[in-house]
């Protein structure tokens, strides 16, 4: 499967005069096997340099700017700076939507595509050709309601990421 994906992904870049050079199939590579993880840049740089240790950051960067271009990623923006990418092996379909957690920066994600009547509407009232939409929704997952409901109580929660040994 993914042979596929790379190779479709191969020609997707040759039409668009970029060569498939062995850094991009090693970023491509990382993001394609952690296609359900959000990554930052930092990660996706580790990632690919365990694999291809020449690799600099720079490139990987570059890279995921055509990625970009070409809708083989998703950039999400989630704060100036804090940017994380995911493979979109839809190719400029409609993809799936963002719940993000604000106190610990969990990300679930969510399928249902409830913004198609709202996109006829706006097509409709502005004459305006929709492509596509992506949508985040920021609030509390459930452990960070149960821990700050815990120190309301005063019971002060432990943080997550301490474990008792």
């Amino acid at each position: 499967m993914v042979s596929k994906k790379l190779s479709h992904i191969k020609e997707l870049l040759a039409e668009k005069d970029y060569r498939f050079t062995p850094q991009r199939e090693a970023i491509l590579h990382v993001i394609v096997e952690c296609q359900h993880s959000h990554l930052t840049a930092d990660e996706i740089y580790r990632k690919t340099k365990e694999a291809y240790p020449e690799i600099g950051i720079a490139t990987v960067y570059r890279t995921l700017e055509i990625f970009e271009t070409l809708g083989i990623i998703h950039k999400f923006q989630f704060s100036e700076e804090r940017a994380l990418y995911e493979f979109n092996p839809g190719y400029h379909k409609h993809y799936h939507h963002h719940v993000i957690c604000l106190r610990c920066g969990s990300i679930s994600e969510f399928n249902e595509d409830l913004l198609e009547d709202i996109e006829d509407a706006i097509a409709r009232s502005t004459g305006f050709s929709i492509v596509d939409h992506s949508l985040a929704i920021y609030g509390y997952c459930t452990t960070c309601q149960e821990q700050q409901e815990q120190t309301d109580s005063g019971n002060p929660a432990k943080p997550a990421d301490l474990d008792e040994e």
